[in-house]
Order: structure tokens, then sequence, then C-alpha cells
């Protein structure tokens, strides 16, 4: 999806909201901050849309157990939709994961819907059930990827990947994948993973230069990062998703690329101060990529490593110490050489003295150049 007004897609704005005013961080705005009298229990923001700077705010009233969707730059309300369930979990999804247009994901207890309010019939659309595997589990978080080979509206992501666990706050997050818009048997990639995310193939990064320009189809490949048995170390592996064109059940199938993150590497690097957070601190890792790189964020280490993903194999190209706690992260296309990079790591990080207060860091990688 391009990029309109000189700001990149793929990292969107911060929603602070009460109940009588929400206030929008953009992590590229001067001034960053901007109020609008807006209340909701929640709310998420989509990327810049159009040249005109169409941006979206989307609230959730959980008392009345409605959604509204606002146009900030002309601060008119779009649509409005009466929930007539539990909402799980919700968030903004690229354009191009339903027919190049906004599209919100909602999840509830009977699967997850794509929810696109610019429609003339504004209904959300459900992709996918939750099979019993996924029954009662909450939701850590979602992503899709890959593509139909469909153009415009048309254009479909194939492939969901879920991270989820129990209720208990202690218990070990699993990772699943689910066709979209198929059969919504899942397929559980490990029971007990410390991240996951999806991620190009080599070839189709080479192809679109980690851009989803072409309508050609394909399915993401999956990382994963988890324990090694008996080691503090961690085994962070590559491994393509199949699927069978008669049945339509997704399958594992071969392992791309793996590597080992040594303990030794980060052992000596001091417990960051750790933030209580309503969503909780699972995963432990976060996993996020951009065309051929892969990020490695250790959440309560404040480290971060980046590899270059090659036919058959993980090539570490830098690392480092923040030596803050990372609450989330994600990654985009950069603005080039001349604008810091060709690809940027955006993080939101806790304050290394207080829990009450973060920042935003940006990590710039070049081609030629690593961190």
């Amino acid at each position: 999806y391009p990029d309109f007004l000189g700001k990149p897609c793929g990292v969107g704005s911060i929603a602070i909201c009460g109940a009588e005013k929400s206030v929008v961080y953009d992590v590229d705005g001067n001034p960053p901050g901007k109020t609008f009298p807006i209340g909701s229990s929640g709310a998420i923001i989509s990327d810049i849309l159009d040249d005109g700077g169409s941006e979206y705010l989307c609230c959730f009233l959980a008392r009345e157990k409605r959604m509204v969707v606002f146009e900030l730059a002309s601060k008119t309300v779009v649509v409005e939709l009466q929930m007539t369930t539990k909402l799980n979990y919700w968030r903004f999804l690229p354009p191009e994961a339903h027919g190049n247009t906004l599209v919100y994901m909602l999840i509830t207890p009977v699967g997850g819907f794509h929810w696109s309010p610019l429609d003339e019939s504004p209904r959300p659309r459900q992709v996918w059930k939750r099979g019993s595997g996924l029954q009662s589990k909450k939701i850590v978080s979602y992503e899709e990827g890959g593509c139909n080979g469909g153009t415009g509206s048309d254009m479909r992501s194939t492939l969901a990947l879920l991270m989820v666990s129990t209720s208990n706050s202690d218990a070990p997050v699993e990772a699943w994948c689910l066709p979209v818009n198929g059969d919504s048997r899942g397929l559980l990639l490990g029971d007990d993973v410390l991240g996951a995310a999806l991620c190009l193939p080599p070839a189709v990064a080479e192809e679109e230069g980690g851009r989803r320009d072409s309508p050609a189809e394909f399915y993401p490949l999956v990382v994963t990062a988890n324990k090694v048995d008996g080691s503090d170390d961690m085994h962070l592996d590559v491994t393509s998703i199949g699927i069978d064109s008669t049945s339509g059940v997704l399958s594992q199938l071969d392992t791309v690329a793996s590597v080992v993150v040594a303990s030794d590497d980060h052992s000596e690097s001091q417990q960051v101060l750790e933030p209580t957070m309503a969503m909780g601190t699972t995963p432990q890792v976060h996993l996020c990529s951009y065309g051929r790189y892969i990020v490695v964020a250790l959440r309560s280490k404040g480290i971060i490593y980046v590899y270059e993903l090659e036919e058959g194999s993980l090539q570490l190209v830098g690392q480092q110490n923040l030596g803050q706690y990372i609450v989330d992260a994600g990654i985009r296309r950069g603005g080039g050489e001349k604008k810091g990079g060709d690809v940027e790591i955006v993080l939101l990080l806790c304050s290394d003295n207080t829990t009450k207060d973060g920042c935003i860091a940006k990590i710039a990688l070049l081609s030629e150049i690593h961190i």
C-alpha cells in the first residue's frame, strides 16, 4: 500500500482515551499529540489512507456495546456499529488485507470478522471461525499476511496468525494459523512459544522489495521464537505453511531457516523496570518483519536483534541494548538513505526510572550499513 503525505504506513498513532476526550499521539507528528473531544473506552487509529490525509479513529464504547468510526481530518462520524456479541480483540489491518480499503479485524467468541466501514453496506464479514482449540482463549496478538492473487477490491490476505493463552497470567502462549476466507480448521504451531510473526518468503521479498504491489498468490512464512530445553537459549525458526487444495486444511511444511539466540549474548544485561499493563506482559518476545528483515525484541531485557532472512539461513546483521522495557515494537518502510534508512524499527519503551512514563525510539536499517 502506498505512503501518503510522506508518512510511511505500518506503524499507527497511539490513542489515549478517556470519558470525554481522546489524545492521539503521532510518532511522526509535530506536535506529536492532538486532543479530540471524543470519549470512549478504547480506540485504534488507521494509517493515512489517501492524499487528503484521511485518518480514521475507531472507538469502542463498552457500556453501549457500540463502535464509532471518526475521520479525524474532517472530524466527522463515518459509521456506527452496534455489537450484538462480546468483543474480545480488535485491530486495524493493512488495506491490502481486504480490498485495498479501510478494514478492521473484530474477534468475538464466534470467530474473526473483517469490518470495512467505508463500504456501501458496512457489515462485518466473518473470515474464520473459532475451532475447539481456540474456544475461550484470550487473544494475545493477531496478524494477517499472504495474498490471494486478486487485485483492487478483490485482494485478500490468505493466512491469519494468532497468539492465544488462557486467562491465567502465567499460562503459556500458543501460536495458531488459520486460513482466511477458507476452512477454519486451525494449525497449532506451538503450545508454549515466546513469540511469533509472519514474514515474506525470500523470493517474494526480492521480487517485490518487501511490498505487495504484485498480485501473485502466496502464503507467508511463519517465524517463531521457542525455548530450548534445559537452557536459557532461544531458538528462532522460520517454517513454511501449506494448504491442501482439496480439503483446505493447513499443514506445517519445511523449516526454511533456524538459528539459536545464545543466552550468553544477553545474560549480562540487567532486568529492566517492567510496567504493569492491562494486556499483560506476554508475549515475552516481540517479533516483527519487513521484507527480508526479522526483528527479535527481548522485552524484559530491552534488547533487539535484527536478522536477515536469506535462502536457507538467518544472518545476524545487528543488535542493540536499549536498557528499557519494550512495551511494543513495529517495523515499516523507511525513506531511503537520505531520509534515515531503507527500513525503520519503531519502539515504545518504558521509562528507565518510572513505569508511568515512556518514550518512542526509532532505529534505521540500511541495505549496506547495518546497526
